[in-house]
């Protein structure tokens, strides 16, 4: 089976275009462009003018050769490099500032098309999925893949009502796609891991299900009712028992039904146990092994539909997809309920089901697993420390609060419904007594995590917390390089390009050298041409963080010298501080937002993401905008999706 794309007469996409015009509001910023048209008549004339010169194959900068682009086929294939393109123009940090630049009317004639590209593409992306006929490498198809270690830990959690993390003793998952360990391709499986799952399951029933008369802990008590639905007795008999008690735990570990010939399989490793003399107990724990080391349990596995083509998702590894996606962990009860009637897919409920989940305490995992991984946090404490002899405060206990600092506020969004401008703006926060002393702020007590109202416009939002702030700080010194370009690459989605070879290295203290100041050396270093361009955006964000240092406390000077916080965005947006970073920041709104809902998708998909999901992402966004930014919304329109609901199937 063979997939058509929909087609669309001219007149038809132009309609398109202009109705995107005046619902957007952009009806006196440009006019709509047939799209061949714009690229001849206007975009080749403009790269021509201010691009090729830097970005032709002998000079490559920033490793773009824009002359292969010079067909409308293989430029229209770029949509991502255009709109990244068109976005640096616009803040003007494309061309650099000592060459010739663009008029207003150009920049807009350039956004325009890429307006008119961006819908074109729409009308025939967006009830399609990637096929190996159009991708050269087909990325669409999200493979059958093992459970994080975050998702393994949850999951037994979830079943047997332990948070024991045996996942800790696990090898480390990879990353890949938009850069989460959800990535299918990246989540490999090892004879080490094997052995490792086979010593968490012996771990997790011996804990649950002990051999012992002596009274057991609440929680294992806990545990225990909620294994055990049956129980050896006069009417019952123990293989019976058995096999109720291992058809429960079987289903909700496998996320679907499981027939009779299952669970004989299984029920015959607690025969092989009854006949070696083995207790009842422990009989019964070989057989529960057998389940938690299933790769019906260990893998998410999506079905091979019949035929080739793109295919509805059955509801069982629906709920599954859902499931993993908001909580990491297993459906419950409810989920399969509604997988088993097949009114899962039905909008109402589904929306419904969205809101549940969002509210439910599980959905802590889309800080622990998303925001962490987003964000590039999950360094934190391990490889990124900072010198223990400068910074001796910072030890488990700091780095487990600033880490649950992040957790906490980006659960708390999706729990409340919260506007996802609060990512830059809001003026609450989660601490306890040692990370409120840290920043300074008095009144908060104890060793618990608690929400606290934030006065100084300085604090809230992820620019000032001390996970970001410690992240993207040297071991001995903070770095405006390294904060600024955390800004572009993580939040607003902006790539920077790798320095050129041979550039000569700052120092690694805040120590003046050759009487400069570290600021001062970073304005001598960007006077060099290969270097402006990107320290001209990159710097003036970091600097507009200096007031933290390399662990998120606040400072005025730095070795003695008072300290300059102040930024000018090559835009000639100017600041000073990180209150008014922030309201920058917010004026880019669209760019952080953007940036959000293409990594949630990737996280969500497990998968690098293709144009054909940009339908996804562009819907997300203007119904943001319509819906007061509240962060539901995204997770809706993912869920809701095509991409989501679907799959391809080659056969």
């Amino acid at each position: 089976m063979h997939l058509r794309r929909p087609t669309c007469s001219l007149p038809r996409i132009l309609g398109l275009l202009l109705a995107f015009v005046c619902a957007s509001g952009f009806a006196e910023e440009f006019k709509p462009v047939e799209v061949k048209a714009g690229f001849e008549q206007q975009v080749k004339p403009f790269l021509a003018k201010y691009c090729v010169k830097c970005h032709e194959p002998g000079k490559k900068e920033g490793e773009l050769d824009l002359k292969q682009y010079d067909k409308l086929d293989s430029a229209r294939k770029k949509y991502d490099l255009w709109e990244t393109a068109s976005r640096r123009i616009d803040a003007k940090e494309m061309p650099p500032k000592d060459s010739e630049q663009p008029k207003g009317d150009e920049r807009k004639q350039f956004r325009g098309w890429v307006k008119a590209l961006a819908e074109a593409r729409k009308t025939e992306d967006c009830k399609n999925l990637a096929t190996d006929e159009t991708q050269n490498f087909y990325k669409g198809h999200v493979m059958s893949r093992r459970l994080t270690r975050a998702e393994y830990n949850n999951s037994i959690r979830d079943l047997i009502g332990l948070d024991l993390k045996p996942a800790e003793q696990f090898p480390s998952d990879g990353g890949g796609g938009e850069g989460f360990d959800t990535t299918g391709d990246a989540l490999f499986t090892s004879a080490i891991l094997m052995e490792k799952y086979l010593d968490a399951a012996d771990l997790v029933l011996r804990t649950a299900l002990p051999e012992t008369k002596t009274p057991v802990s609440a929680a294992v008590a806990a545990s225990q009712k909620k294994i055990l639905v049956a129980v050896p007795s006069k009417d019952l008999p123990p293989r019976d028992a058995a096999s109720k008690v291992v058809g429960a735990l079987a289903r909700r570990a496998f996320r679907r039904p499981v027939d009779k010939a299952e669970i004989e399989r299984l029920l015959g490793l607690f025969d092989h146990a009854q006949k070696r003399g083995d207790s009842y107990t422990a009989s019964l724990r070989l057989a529960l092994k057998g389940v938690l080391v299933s790769p019906h349990f260990l893998f998410l596995v999506e079905p091979e539909p019949a035929k080739e083509g793109i295919h509805r998702l059955p509801p069982y590894p629906f709920v599954s997809r859902l499931a993993y996606f908001l909580w990491s962990s297993i459906p419950d009860e409810e989920l399969l309920g509604l997988a088993e009637s097949g009114k899962i897919f039905e909008p109402d409920v589904l929306k419904k089901q969205v809101a549940r989940m969002l509210a439910d305490p599980r959905s802590r995992a889309l800080g622990e697993s998303f925001a962490l991984q987003w964000l590039a946090l999950d360094a934190l404490g391990g490889g990124v420390r900072p010198d223990p002899k400068k910074f001796p405060e910072f030890d488990a206990a700091l780095t487990s609060a600033m880490r649950d600092e992040t957790v906490l506020f980006f659960a708390t969004l999706f729990q409340e419904n919260r506007s996802l401008l609060e990512i830059v703006s809001a003026d609450w926060t989660f601490l306890n007594e040692r990370l409120a002393k840290h920043y300074g702020i008095a009144g908060v007590t104890g060793p618990q995590m608690r929400r606290v109202t934030l006065t100084d416009p300085a604090r809230g939002g992820v620019l000032s917390m001390a996970s970001v702030l410690t992240v993207t700080s040297y071991p001995l010194r903070t770095s405006p390089v390294l904060r600024g370009r955390w800004v572009l690459d993580e939040l607003l989605g902006s790539r920077v390009p790798p320095p050129p070879p041979n550039v000569p290295s700052l120092p690694t203290d805040d120590t003046p050298q050759d009487g400069l100041t570290l600021r001062q050396q970073l304005d001598k270093h960007r006077t060099k041409s290969e270097c402006a361009s990107c320290h001209a955006r990159m710097d003036p964000l970091g600097f507009g963080l200096e007031n933290f240092d390399p662990i998120g406390r606040w400072r005025t000077d730095i070795a003695g010298q008072k300290l300059d916080s102040s930024g000018q965005l090559p835009s000639g947006e100017k600041f000073s501080g990180p209150g008014e970073l922030k309201q920058v920041m917010l004026k880019r709104k669209n760019e952080f937002l953007k940036n959000l809902c293409r990594k949630m998708l990737g996280y969500a998909l497990g998968r690098q993401l293709n144009r054909f999901d940009d339908c996804v992402v562009d819907d997300s966004m203007k119904a943001l905008a319509a819906g007061g930014y509240k962060s539901q919304i995204v997770i809706e329109h993912i869920v809701m999706s095509y991409p989501f609901q679907h799959r391809y199937t080659k056969k």
